[in-house]
């Protein structure tokens, strides 16, 4: 069973993981590209509860999935 990725869904895993601005999050492109559909502008990111959302380029993520990625700061 696929999992619906959309705003709520995100909102949740980001409270139910209590996370931060030191990660990112990583959809799979057709779950990105559902989640900004609304604008009539093609998005690259996405910023979400103030962590940044961002679509899988390299085929890692499968669709219905979420991963977290660490941001390190110099």
């Amino acid at each position: 069973m696929k999992t619906t990725i959309d705003l709520a869904t995100i909102k949740s895993f980001i409270l139910t993981n209590a996370l931060s601005e030191n990660v990112m999050l990583m959809l799979h492109p057709s779950n990105f590209n559902k989640l900004v559909k609304q604008g009539t502008k093609r998005a690259k990111a996405l910023c979400i509860s103030g962590i940044n959302i961002i679509a899988d380029d390299n085929n890692e993520v499968r669709e219905g999935e979420i991963d977290i990625l660490e941001v390190k700061f110099n």
